[in-house]
């Protein structure tokens, strides 16, 4: 397996056609290796490799879901009356994924 660099996510993102910005293969690496991270701690647990995967969940309580049916969506001005942070006709949502050493921005 290739050991993940700064200069193979540059790489991989030149053969992607992506441009990056200053910046941004580091975080890019940082993220990758708190990925990895927790990949070892799964495979750490006991047993997981015997577990059988969980293709669909809801499986067992499928019966239970209702049955999809179309309707019209709800307009933009009414589902921004019912949010509290707005950004543009957007809802602002906080930042869930990051590094724990990050600042929330508020």
């Amino acid at each position: 397996m290739i050991k993940v660099t700064k200069e193979v996510i540059e790489k991989c993102a030149t053969n992607m056609m992506f441009n990056l910005n200053p910046g941004q293969a580091d975080l890019i690496f940082e993220e990758f290796n708190t990925v990895l991270t927790q990949i070892d701690f799964l495979k750490s647990i006991k047993g997981v490799d015997e577990s059988e995967p969980m293709t669909f969940p809801y499986s067992e309580h499928q019966k239970l879901l209702r049955e999809d049916k179309p309707a019209k969506p709800l307009s933009t001005k009414a589902v921004l009356s019912n949010c509290n942070t707005k950004l543009g006709n957007q809802v602002k949502l906080p930042k869930v994924v990051g590094n724990k050493n990050d600042e929330i921005d508020e």
